[in-house]
C-alpha cells in the first residue's frame, strides 16, 4: 500500500499562517489536536480521551509543529486532518515535490521512547548503515518502524517501507526505490547491485524491510542475493540506512563489522505503556487491576485483542472480566492460532526445551533442565538451543533471582504451551490405547507431568492442577467415566512391560491413575 508523506509548499505555508490566525487559538491549545483528531477516528469521543493526552494515530503537538513549520513531510491523512481544521484546500498547501514511502496501516502508536531515541542515534549520530531490530511477532516492529520514518524523515532524501512477507525477488524491492531502473541485462549479469549502492551514495535514503524472516526460507539462490545485498550495504561506503525488522535474529549478519551494523532486540510493553494503550481502547479498573493486565499482556497485539473483548462484553470493566471469567491469564483460538504461526519454525529439540519450560511453570534452572533433557539433549545441544530460544527467537527470557537464573516464558506463551502440552498428551494416549501401540515418541515418554520438587509443594501443587487433572477429566469424559479410564490406563501399562525406552511413562500413567 503507497501511502504519500506530505509537506506544505514556501506558499502554502503562508496559507497556514493566516488561518491559524484566523482561528485565533494558541499555536498549544490542544484543541488543534482534538479536531484533527475526530476527522481522523470520528467514532472515538476525542473530548474525554484528550484529557489522558490521547489523540489519534499520528496526531501530536510534535506533528503539528512539523506540519506548521514544514521542514519535513507528515502523513498524508494526518496534512490533510490539519488542512480541513484550519477550513484550508490541501491541494492548495501541499508541496507537490514530496516523496513516497510504503508501508502498512499502522494503529495507535504509544510509548517505545526509548528504542526511538536510540535508533534515532544510531542512524543520524552513529550513522549505522545496517539495524537489525528483532523480536516476538506482534511486538510491535512495524509499528516502530513506520513511528521512525515520522520522526526523521526530514534527515533523508527518500523513504520507503517494504513487507517480505511474500518474499518478493530482491530486484522487486529495489525497483521500488524513486528514480533507479533496472534493466534486463544489469538484472542477469547482477550490476543492478551496483547500481543501488550507487544509488545510496548519491541519495540519503531509509529503506525499511519488514518481515525479514519470510526470506529465510525461500529458494537459495533469492535468500543468497539478500544476503549479498545485506553484505554490501554494511561493507561499502554510502550516506543510506537500512533497518531490519525480523521475528528472528538475523544470525548471518553477526560476522559483519560491528561499526556499521548493530542489533536491538525489541521486548514486550512496559507496564505504563500497556496501560495507556488499555485506557484508550476503553477499558476501566483500578490502578492494581490495569497493571496486572499489563503485566499478562505485554504484547502489543495480544494486549489490544483481549481488551477489545473485554469492551465488547463487559464495556470494558476489568473487575466484571477478572471476576467471571478469567482471574489468571486468558487464551482463546485466535490467539493460538497466532502462536501456532511462530511455533512451526521451531526444531524438536527446542519444542522439547519449551515444554519443559512450562512444566516447571517459569521455575527453570540450567541444571533443572539438564536433569530433564539428559536421555534426549546433551548438555552441549540443550545450551546451542537454549541460546536460540533465547537470543534468536526471543521466545525465552532470563530472570536473575537471588543469584540464581531462571529461564522464564512470557504468561501467554506458558498458557500456550502448556494447553498445547495437554491436548497432545490426550490425543496420544487416545491413539495409543485405540491402537495398543507405543511409537516411542509420545510426549508420556519425554516429559514427567510432574517434577521432583522436594522443597516446592506449591509448584507440585501447580502442576497437578494445570496438567494432571485436565488430562484426567479429558480421558474420563471421553471414556465414560472414572472406572473406565483407568481401565483404558492399564492397558497401556502392560504395554511398557517390555518396553525399555519408556522414560517418564509409567510414572505419568500412574499418576493418572491414581
Amino acid at each position: 500500500m503507497r501511502q504519500r508523506a506530505l509537506k506544505a509548499s514556501e506558499s502554502g505555508k503562508i496559507l497556514i499562517k493566516k488561518a491559524i490566525k484566523r482561528k485565533d487559538w494558541n499555536l498549544e491549545d490542544n484543541r488543534w489536536l482534538i479536531e484533527a483528531s475526530k476527522i481522523l477516528e470520528p467514532n472515538q469521543n476525542w473530548d474525554r480521551l484528550a484529557t489522558n493526552y490521547i489523540y489519534a494515530s499520528y496526531v501530536s503537538f510534535a506533528t503539528w509543529k512539523r506540519f506548521r513549520e514544514a521542514r519535513q513531510p507528515i502523513r498524508k491523512e494526518t496534512f490533510k486532518a490539519f488542512c480541513q481544521v484550519l477550513d484550508l484546500n490541501w491541494k492548495e498547501v501541499v508541496d507537490s515535490g514530496c516523496h513516497l514511502s510504503e508501508a502498512p496501516p499502522i494503529s495507535h502508536f504509544y510509548g517505545r521512547n526509548q528504542e526511538l531515541a536510540y535508533l534515532t542515534q544510531c542512524m543520524i549520530q552513529e550513522r549505522y548503515r545496517l539495524i537489525a531490530i528483532y523480536g516476538v511477532g506482534g511486538i510491535g516492529k512495524t509499528a516502530l518502524g513506520y513511528q521512525l520514518i515520522e520522526n526523521i524523515a526530514n534527515r533523508y532524501d527518500y523513504f520507503i517501507m517494504r513487507s517480505l512477507a511474500d518474499a518478493p525477488p530482491l530486484t522487486e524491492v529495489v525497483a521500488t526505490l524513486p528514480k533507479i531502473k533496472i534493466s534486463s541485462h544489469s538484472h542477469n549479469n547482477g550490476n543492478y547491485l551496483s547500481s543501488l549502492i550507487e544509488y545510496l551514495y548519491q541519495h540519503r535514503c531509509l529503506l525499511i524491510l519488514d518481515d525479514w524472516e519470510a526470506v529465510i526460507g525461500t529458494n537459495e539462490r533469492n535468500y543468497r542475493e539478500y544476503n549479498h545485498f545485506l553484505q554490501r550495504v554494511a561493507q561499502e561506503r554510502h550516506k543510506s540506512s537500512l533497518l531490519l525488522l525480523s521475528r528472528e535474529k538475523p544470525q548471518e549478519l553477526e560476522l559483519l563489522s560491528d561499526r556499521f551494523v548493530c542489533f536491538h532486540k525489541l521486548r514486550g510493553l512496559s507496564c505504563e505503556e500497556a496501560k495507556i494503550i488499555l485506557k484508550q481502547e476503553g477499558l476501566v479498573g483500578t490502578d492494581h487491576q490495569l497493571e496486572e493486565f499489563s503485566r499478562r499482556y505485554s504484547n502489543p497485539w495480544i494486549l489490544k485483542r483481549v481488551a477489545r473483548q473485554v469492551k465488547a462484553v463487559f464495556d470494558g470493566e476489568l473487575s466484571f472480566f477478572i471476576n467471571n471469567v478469567s482471574d489468571s491469564t486468558f487464551f482463546n483460538d485466535q490467539i493460538a492460532t497466532f502462536i501456532d504461526n511462530q511455533f512451526r519454525e521451531l526444531s524438536p529439540e527446542e519444542v522439547n526445551i519449551m515444554y519443559w519450560l512450562a512444566i516447571r511453570r517459569n521455575k527453570a534452572l540450567w541444571t533443572n533442565l539438564q536433569n530433564d533433557t539428559k536421555n534426549y539433549l546433551s548438555p552441549t545441544i540443550l545450551f546451542e538451543k537454549l541460546h536460540c530460544l533465547i537470543e534468536r527467537r526471543s521466545l525465552v527470557e532470563k530472570n536473575r533471582n537471588y543469584g540464581q537464573i531462571f529461564y522464564v516464558l512470557d504468561p501467554v506463551i506458558l498458557k500456550y504451551l502448556t494447553t498445547r502440552f495437554v491436548n497432545q498428551n490426550c490425543e496420544e494416549i487416545k491413539e495409543i490405547i485405540n491402537h495398543q501401540t507405543i511409537q516411542g515418541s509420545e510426549l508420556l515418554i519425554s516429559h514427567s507431568f510432574i517434577t521432583e520438587n522436594n522443597q516446592d509443594e506449591p509448584l507440585t501443587q501447580e502442576q497437578m492442577r494445570r496438567i494432571v487433572r485436565p488430562i484426567q477429566n479429558y480421558l474420563q469424559t471421553f471414556f465414560y467415566g472414572k472406572e473406565q479410564a483407568n481401565q483404558k490406563l492399564r492397558t497401556i501399562l502392560s504395554l511398557l512391560q517390555d518396553r525399555q525406552d519408556i522414560g517418564y511413562a509409567r510414572q505419568n500413567i500412574e499418576l493418572l491413575i491414581s
